[in-house]
């Protein structure tokens, strides 16, 4: 049977927790380039990619709880990856949790199991 799980990992980058709110910042973790948004609601992990041309969102800024693309001035919902406009993709997302031992963002992989063991 196929499942869909996630793989945590921690933040290790000491920028993450002086991060001030309606800011955003680039890192690089398990594999995959991120935007880290702080906004009034919260910390969240997008992907590093404008879903229009594939460009960075770095030199974007946060307007009204949204990141703002520099490129085409698209915004983004941080916490859902939809585009306000409507007229474009949306941006991937991953699930964000503070634990004990600090931050870590969660990314979906697929393993298959068999009589309750995962393969992968």
């Amino acid at each position: 049977m196929w499942v869909e799980k996630l793989r945590w990992v921690r933040v290790d980058d000491p920028r993450v927790r002086t991060l001030p709110v309606d800011a955003h910042m680039r890192l690089s973790l398990g594999g995959h380039t991120l935007r880290l948004v702080r906004t009034p609601a919260g910390l969240f992990a997008l992907e590093d990619r404008c879903p229009h041309q594939g460009r960075s969102f770095e030199g974007g800024w946060c307007e009204d709880g949204c990141l703002v693309c520099p490129w085409h001035r698209f915004a983004y919902d941080p916490a859902t990856g939809r585009a306000r406009q409507g007229s474009t993709a949306n941006v991937g997302t991953f699930p964000v949790e503070q634990r004990e031992n600090g931050l870590h963002i969660g990314f979906p992989y697929t393993t298959f199991r068999l009589f309750g063991i995962d393969l992968w």
